[in-house]
């Protein structure tokens, strides 16, 4: 039952695997560390906290050995395990980001009005059954860093990225002993589908080019994101620049879809672009991943003056200038 979910990278470097999502995302969350021990992000709720436990105990260590739960972001895809890991290591202490010390108090409440919400017309046409914030309460962290912050642990340090891009107060974790980055959402949701990248409203495009540049230069042996498969040595700059031409390939498809009709609205962009390219998002995300997609792409081919937003009309369109 707990081989396939618990894996070993190596003796430091440990992966926590639960059941796949609709889009075959992963589950997923890390362990750092050999005589103490970090938790890198927890997965959903209710599904693989008892095997952070049991990965643990494989070491032959104890609760107590358990020194941080990092998070990366606070979502339920990454956060929703976080309430039972306190129970499970209560001595380990949760860390955020500074920047996200305001949703943590009320992180379902937040995100809605901040980050992304559903109509009841859109969980009706798209079957969403089970709003995915419902899973989030009060998060309560012991520790609030700033970028850059260094948290010791054992053998390594745990140095801290800011990444805004995928949502505001993002960050990276790396492991300094092994060159490991954790990248929680930075870079794609789907499993070797570089073109699902998310950059939310309370995210920029201007961070989630520049970090995806800072991956592409630095020193990194292995690359671990949340929800696809970890890359190893070689493998990790191709993996970083399919999602930057991804990226790349979608403004190309708006500029091809607006030279086909003048005015657009962001709907009918995203419902073009990714029908042309053959994207489709799964779950929630078919509902949050387009329009919050197209805006961050419209808002960079804006500042750039390539685009005309027209806020006189109604609904709102755009135009390829």
């Amino acid at each position: 039952m707990f081989g396939e979910a618990i894996r070993n990278i190596n003796d430091r470097l440990t992966i926590v695997d639960g059941s796949a999502g609709p889009g075959g995302e992963l589950n997923r969350g890390y362990i750092v560390g050999d005589e103490e021990f970090a938790i890198i992000d927890t997965g959903k709720k209710g599904t693989i906290e008892n095997y952070f436990e049991q990965a643990i105990h494989d070491k032959g260590k104890s609760a107590d050995k358990v020194k941080y739960i990092f998070l990366t972001h606070i979502h339920p895809d990454n956060a929703g395990g976080v309430y039972r890991l306190k129970r499970l290591f209560p001595k380990a202490q949760i860390v955020l980001n500074e920047k996200l010390e305001e949703t943590a108090k009320k992180p379902a409440s937040v995100l809605r009005s901040k980050n992304f919400s559903f109509t009841k017309k859109e969980k009706l046409y798209f079957a969403i059954k089970k709003d995915p914030f419902d899973d989030l309460s009060r998060i309560e962290p012991d520790i609030l860093f700033s970028d850059g912050d260094k948290f010791e642990l054992g053998s390594t340090k745990i140095m801290t990225i800011n990444f805004d891009s995928h949502c505001e107060g993002h960050t990276m974790y790396f492991s300094t002993l092994d060159k490991a980055m954790f990248i929680g959402d930075a870079l794609n949701i789907y499993p070797a589908l570089p073109h699902s990248y998310l950059i939310d409203q309370t995210g920029s495009y201007k961070e989630w080019l520049r970090n995806v540049e800072f991956l592409q230069k630095a020193t990194i042996h292995y690359l671990c994101p949340s929800h696809d498969q970890y890359q190893e040595g070689r493998h990790i700059v191709p993996y970083v620049e399919d999602v930057l031409r991804s990226f790349n390939d979608y403004e190309r498809q708006i500029e091809m879809a607006m030279s086909e009709k003048k005015y657009l609205t962001a709907e009918e962009l995203a419902e073009r672009c990714n029908t042309a390219q053959g994207i489709i998002w799964y779950g929630y995300y078919q509902v949050l991943a387009p329009k919050l997609n197209i805006l961050a792409h419209l808002n960079k081919l804006i500042d750039e003056k390539k685009v005309q937003k027209n806020e006189k009309s109604k609904p709102i369109t755009y135009t390829w200038l």
